[in-house]
């Protein structure tokens, strides 16, 4: 929801000042030259992302018309973002053109105030279905991408995401010690994982700041795709699990002007980058979904939503990092959908740190 009104909070500042790479054990203080342009840009962004409340208003009322999953009904629980379904309709159940046709009026106008992660990995492929072989809750990911200076969708820009699997590993560092508490201290245990594709946990802890040594070249749940004239992109994969210091989020990368390798990869560094950030899903949904099967198979321990800094600093100064969420069918079980619009100021620019990349020759 795009609030009304517009507030500094210290709050806000704080979170600026700590966090800097989106994962624990990984932050540091940031000067108050670069705090204070930090949240300058924020507000700028906030502004002009609430003058599009009328737009966001009625995308979202032609998207309720289009609506096409099986047995939904419009029951809110949570303020709204995570629903059941009851009412019958007719399911596309593809990732080929987004389940909604315009965007939905829940927007993430995330600030950059935190890099892409130690996880992230140059050069990914391009494709909607991440889904390899791992197990766990079907997802789909509606993403919808707005342009705040005009109030339009935001046509043809690559949304990149990644995540990890049910049990809280990356592909690419399967065999690496995933996260850790803000002391920098990964978890120990083995971290079993589905289908035999990884090693038990060895390696490093994650590190303050920058990029993890990969240990692999494997690409489960890891990818992205361009967004179609209405702003949309789809994708499918799995609900994410979650490992010792934070919870269960996915990570997002907008880009532009990108160019893609003959090899079906994107080349990262070969557009702008507009907006790294982060959603999250409210924590009922998460204890439904982590507490059973596949998810349950892990010896992570489990970080909450109000134990997350990184959440905290997305969420600080109004804005909304939570996607919306409804079952396909009767039960989380069926499959989830989530749903969640990236407000993008394309006059801002950022870029990657990391220096991990896929394998193979780009053309």
């Amino acid at each position: 929801m795009i609030p009304k009104s517009l507030s500094i909070a210290m709050a806000g500042l704080i979170a600026l000042a700590t966090v800097a790479s989106g994962h624990p054990g990984e932050s540091h203080a940031l000067p108050r030259a670069e705090l204070y342009r930090r949240q300058l840009e924020a507000n700028k962004r906030h502004i002009v992302a609430r003058n599009c409340a009328s737009q966001i208003a009625e995308f979202n009322a032609k998207r309720k018309a289009k609506r096409d999953l099986e047995k939904r009904s419009a029951e809110p629980i949570l303020n709204g973002r995570y629903f059941r379904h009851q009412e019958s309709a007719t399911s596309t159940g593809t990732a080929d053109s987004p389940t909604y046709t315009t965007i939905q009026n829940s927007t993430c106008v995330t600030t950059p105030k935190v890099t892409e992660g130690p996880y992230y990995i140059n050069n990914e492929l391009l494709r909607q279905d991440i889904r390899e072989d791992q197990v766990g809750v079907n997802l789909i990911l509606d993403i919808g991408v707005m342009d705040v200076t005009t109030c339009q969708p935001l046509d043809q820009a690559l949304v990149e995401i990644w995540h990890c699997n049910a049990t809280g590993h990356y592909s690419g560092f399967t065999s690496a010690n995933m996260g850790g508490g803000g002391n920098g201290i990964a978890p120990g245990g083995n971290g079993s994982a589905p289908l035999g594709s990884m090693s038990p946990l060895a390696g490093t802890p994650g590190g303050r700041g920058g990029s993890t040594s990969m240990t692999d070249q494997l690409r489960f749940l890891r990818g992205g795709y361009a967004t179609n004239s209405e702003g949309m992109v789809e994708f499918s994969s799995v609900y994410p699990g979650f490992y010792t210091g934070r919870t269960v989020h996915i990570h997002i990368m907008v880009h532009t002007n990108y160019s893609v390798a003959s090899n079906g990869s994107v080349i990262s560094h070969s557009g702008t980058v507009r907006h790294i950030g982060q959603l999250f899903f409210d924590d009922a949904l998460n204890e439904k979904i982590t507490t059973q099967g596949v998810y349950a198979n892990t010896t992570e321990t489990r970080t909450y939503n109000d134990e997350d800094s990184i959440l905290d600093s997305e969420n600080a100064d109004g804005y909304n990092a939570y996607a919306s969420t409804e079952f396909v069918g009767e039960t989380e079980t069926d499959g989830i959908l989530a749903y969640i619009t990236i407000g993008v100021d394309p006059t801002f620019v950022t870029s990657i740190t990391s220096d991990n990349y896929a394998s193979g020759e780009l053309e």
